[in-house]
């Protein structure tokens, strides 16, 4: 146990971790202030609230609407938005006319999320557009549901499709004609903000993680105690297994405490309101095939997250006990997730690159975006969906580097 507690020690107590976990938080923290800084409330005379105050003020408008959306719900809000439109206050209303346009819009700010799930049901497929609502009437509330369909019917049924197999057109149809409705609605900004900056997150945890276990045995090359740690009896066992405990208590201790302060400030700013809802009674996940809520799609994102963190640390650790320099490390694992993420870009989406890219590492830091895409596998005529498969995968890939790190500096020939 001491042996243990000297290495949690020797990781946390080095100027660069210390630096970089100064830094995550700054970070992290500044992420955040500007997203509640873009938190704004409208009150009846035009005058913007932004802030704290802005997300009360914003909760209670739209908590009006929470309840089930039905097709007589979505009658409601097309009506009302009309009847907000043929005020004759806002008639031949300006561009320029910044007070008029922000009383006109709060009055609407109330069934703004309900209003972009309606302009992403009659939207054409790629193509969104704000005013959309306002060139409907109520009879056309009874196509909101069968537009989800249709639309991913357009889509499967054009070139841009080619690159799914039979298989997974499928699934996707299947899973869009299952989806229960109608779709249970409710004010869930915690929910949203979470899921969104999860990614800002994860990507930031894996970068500090990395730079604090580079050092966990190359350090011992640098400073020259490889000689005595190796050349003791329970140093070649003991030693590199209480290392390796070390590296991942300390990336679990990491990246749970980063995530239970940074979301815990999310959902206490936030609220945890609407965890029970579907994520697609929200237009970001309208289109999503996975049949979950609010509250699975966070732990999904989180726990996805863990794994991503724990594979990268295991990773820099079989780098440490082969590399003999802690920055070599760093810039190696910089290059194996940030070069594929990167390059995936530019790849044609379907091909046979795009498909390889869709299964390395730094998928699993993209959590949210996974849920919002129709990111499938096909093997053999089974269809899995990353969160099938990527868990899994490098979970067993991070178990197999642990015995690889342990063998190699185990093995290290003393100079």
């Amino acid at each position: 146990m001491q042996i243990l507690k000297y290495e949690m020690k020797k990781i946390f107590c080095k100027k660069t971790s210390i630096i970089s976990l100064i830094v995550l938080g700054i970070y992290l923290a500044i992420m955040l202030f500007f997203r509640l800084a873009k938190v704004t409330y409208v009150d009846a005379a035009g005058n913007q609230i932004s802030g704290i105050k802005a997300v009360g003020l914003l909760r209670n408008e739209k908590m009006k609407w929470n309840g089930i959306l039905t097709e007589e719900t979505i009658r409601n809000v097309i009506k009302e938005n009309h009847d907000i439109n043929s005020d004759s206050r806002f008639a031949g209303m300006k561009e320029s006319d910044n007070k008029l346009s922000n009383i006109k819009y709060s009055k609407e700010q109330q069934f703004m999320d309900i209003r972009d799930l309606i302009n992403e049901s009659y939207a054409k497929i790629h193509f969104y557009d704000y005013y959309l609502i306002d060139s409907l009437s109520v009879d056309d509330a009874g196509r909101f549901y069968s537009n989800r369909v249709n639309q991913l019917k357009t889509l499967l049924d054009s070139q841009e499709a080619n690159h799914l197999t039979k298989n997974e057109k499928e699934y996707l149809m299947n899973s869009a004609r299952d989806l229960t409705i109608p779709l249970k609605y409710s004010y869930a900004d915690g929910w949203m903000n979470a899921l969104e900056y999860s990614a800002t997150v994860v990507f930031a945890l894996a970068f500090v993680i990395c730079i604090l276990m580079a050092p966990v045995f190359s350090v011992e090359y640098q400073t020259g105690s490889d000689t005595i740690l190796l050349s003791t009896e329970h140093g070649k066992k003991k030693g590199i297994i209480c290392k390796l405990i070390a590296g991942l208590l300390s990336t679990s201790l990491v990246y749970w405490i980063t995530v239970c302060v940074m979301f815990g400030f999310i959902f206490v700013i936030f609220g945890f309101e609407g965890g029970d809802c579907p994520i697609q009674a929200y237009s970001e996940a309208w289109k999503s095939f996975y049949h979950i809520t609010n509250r699975q799609a966070f732990w999904m994102v989180v726990l996805l997250g863990y794994v991503a963190c724990l594979f990268i640390g295991t990773l820099a650790m079989s780098l440490s006990s082969k590399v003999k320099t802690s920055f070599a490390t760093i810039i190696l694992i910089v290059l194996i997730i940030m070069v594929p993420s990167t390059i995936n870009q530019f790849v044609i989406e379907g091909s046979l690159w795009n498909k390889i890219f869709n299964m390395l590492p730094s998928q699993m830091l993209l959590g949210w975006r996974l849920l919002q895409t129709f990111t499938l596998y096909d093997f053999v005529g089974k269809v899995i969906t990353p969160y099938e498969i990527l868990p899994v995968l490098y979970g067993i890939f991070a178990s197999l580097l642990l015995p690889f790190a342990y063998n190699a500096f185990k093995k290290h020939q003393i100079v």
